[in-house]
């Protein structure tokens, strides 16, 4: 490798590391997103007719990625454009067709999808024009054809559609070094539906003749044309492409006739204008052209001196795409710290989101705690009322016995319930033996040691009051308004009350199930059941409370 070669590779790297060691090379990427899609779609043209790639690339990038299914037509309308834009980014300024196609591609397949018809040509003209110059520059005939039907399919598009610009446009970039193109197919370039304002018609026209002009042998006719382009350039974009491609045809016609001391001359005019308008995908084809164009003049020095100049063009363009990877490299480092911001803000919502959470949680269960301990609160004053009233009737029961013939007498004045009258009406049971059996009974029902037996039943007492089951029967409905059987439960009921609630060795240490078998009970939860009937508290409940009132 030559001296002059190792100069121009280390300007070059050196170039790539100060443009990728810059963060000013592209804009803040949070900065740039909070700006409207149409805004960044406006800074990003700005930035491409400057020439700062970078910047322009970010713009259209952001765009480009906002795009969502539920997105407004507009919105998606946009994003297809930034696409395209991008795309003419990688072409233009980083020579790198790969990843061009691929943004076209992609630019193509969503205008299908939202039907956006009218953007769709453009696309296409794009991605023939890249397949087109991919075809030249390394002389692929499938590539060629391909473009072509890229091309012929957009004129039709925007003959239907009266998109004349795009059909100046189209045929310009089918025809550019296409020297052998059937251009009869392509005469309604002269329709007079045409405005004669659209951009660049009359420059395609001239092109149309003399490439016609050209194909029938009128080299000189030919020229003339060309060079009659040169002061009819009105594209918007990128002008000096349309002032290079006429010079190179100039040159091709000086070719044709074996001119090659004139067709350099063009040539150097065509490099010349490609490296002051920065258009470098063009140089290096140039540089070759002119080497194979010195060979022919039999100028060997001039041929090698050029066709190292072709080498380094290509050496360049692969600069310009590490260039671009440096760059692109930092806008991707920009949107990493964004997407961490962006996790780190929903981290810090969640995070909010679960305290408050939390928060609402802790209030919901302090308040339940609160309910349930007023609700305690007041079932302990309830529980000790009833517990209170239970020992105020056993103490009155004691007091009954106490004043038994007290209570008998005034026994004698109550009336018998009506129902009751009815139901033993032909009963033969005195008065005065009433009375009788009903102190026995009583005296009975009280003794605790006979009624807790489990054993005990109506014949047992009637047998014990020396009386029949009718009459003992009557009198205990009579005198209790219910059957033996309740009337014996409630008797062990205020039993079984009284020996939780007494304080001697003989039932402290009696458990509940004890305690039912002790005063007659079979079955804990019949025990139980009668308990809460009588009482209105459990056995259990009633224990607590015997025993916080003894604390």
């Amino acid at each position: 490798m030559s001296i002059r070669q190792n100069a121009v590779i280390l300007l070059l790297l050196l170039a790539i590391v100060s443009r990728a060691a810059s963060p000013r090379v592209v804009e803040d990427y949070d900065s740039l997103s909070r700006f409207s899609s149409e805004k960044l779609m406006e800074s990003g043209r700005h930035y491409f007719e400057k020439r700062e790639a970078a910047k322009a690339l970010a713009c259209f990038m952001i765009v480009s990625e906002r795009h969502k299914e539920q997105d407004s037509d507009a919105d998606v309308q946009l994003s297809i454009r930034a696409l395209n834009n991008m795309a003419c980014v990688y072409k233009y300024y980083y020579y790198d067709y790969t990843q061009a196609y691929d943004y076209f591609i992609q630019a193509y397949d969503r205008c299908q999808e939202a039907h956006y018809n009218d953007f769709l040509p453009v696309v296409m003209v794009n991605l023939g024009d890249l397949l087109n110059d991919y075809s030249i520059s390394y002389n692929s005939q499938p590539l060629s054809q391909q473009a072509q039907d890229i091309f012929e399919e957009c004129m039709e598009k925007a003959l239907e559609t009266q998109h004349w610009e795009l059909m100046t446009t189209a045929f310009f970039n089918l025809a550019n070094q296409n020297y052998t193109l059937q251009v009869e197919k392509y005469r309604d370039l002269f329709s007079e539906k045409i405005p004669a304002n659209t951009p660049d018609l009359q420059y395609v026209r001239l092109q149309y003749r003399g490439l016609q002009l050209l194909q029938q042998g009128k080299v000189q006719q030919a020229r003339n044309c060309f060079q009659q382009q040169l002061a009819v350039v009105t594209t918007r974009w990128e002008p000096a492409r349309d002032t290079l491609a006429t010079y190179m045809s100039i040159a091709h016609t000086y070719q044709v006739e074996k001119d090659y001391q004139q067709e350099a001359t063009y040539l150097q005019k065509a490099l010349q204008l490609a490296e002051n308008t920065q258009t470098g995908d063009q140089s290096a084809g140039i540089c070759q052209l002119l080497a194979a164009c010195y060979r022919q003049q039999g100028d060997s020095i001039s041929g090698r001196r050029y066709h190292q100049l072709y080498l380094e063009k290509k050496e360049e363009i692969q600069a310009n795409r590490l260039v671009s990877i440096a760059e692109l490299n930092y806008i991707r480092e920009l949107k990493q710290e964004q997407q961490r911001a962006m996790e780190m803000k929903a981290l810090q919502f969640m995070q909010q989101m679960t305290i408050l959470a939390i928060g609402i949680i802790l209030i919901v269960v302090l308040a339940f705690v609160v309910m349930l301990f007023y609700k305690n609160r007041q079932l302990q004053a309830r529980n000790r009322s009833l517990y209170e009233k239970n020992q105020q009737l056993l103490q009155a029961e004691q007091q009954a016995l106490v004043l038994r013939k007290e209570y008998e007498e005034e026994k004698k004045n109550r009336q018998t319930p009506a129902s009751e009258e009815v139901k033993y009406s032909k009963s033969n049971l005195k008065d005065e033996r009433r009375t009788t059996l009903v102190f026995r009974i009583e005296e009975v029902m009280n003794n605790a040691e006979l009624i807790c037996q489990q054993d005990f039943t109506l014949n047992t007492l009637t047998k014990l009051v020396e009386s029949n089951t009718t009459y003992v029967s009557q009198v205990v409905n009579e005198k209790y308004g219910t059957a033996f059987s309740n009337v014996l439960a409630d008797y062990r009921i205020r039993e079984a009350c009284r020996r939780i609630s007494e304080e001697t060795e003989q039932y402290r240490q009696l458990t509940i199930e004890a305690i039912a078998t002790s005063v007659g009970f079979k079955s804990r939860t019949t025990f139980i059941n009668a308990f809460k009937r009588e009482v209105g508290l459990t056995p259990s409940e009633y224990l607590r409370q015997a025993i916080a009132q003894k604390a």
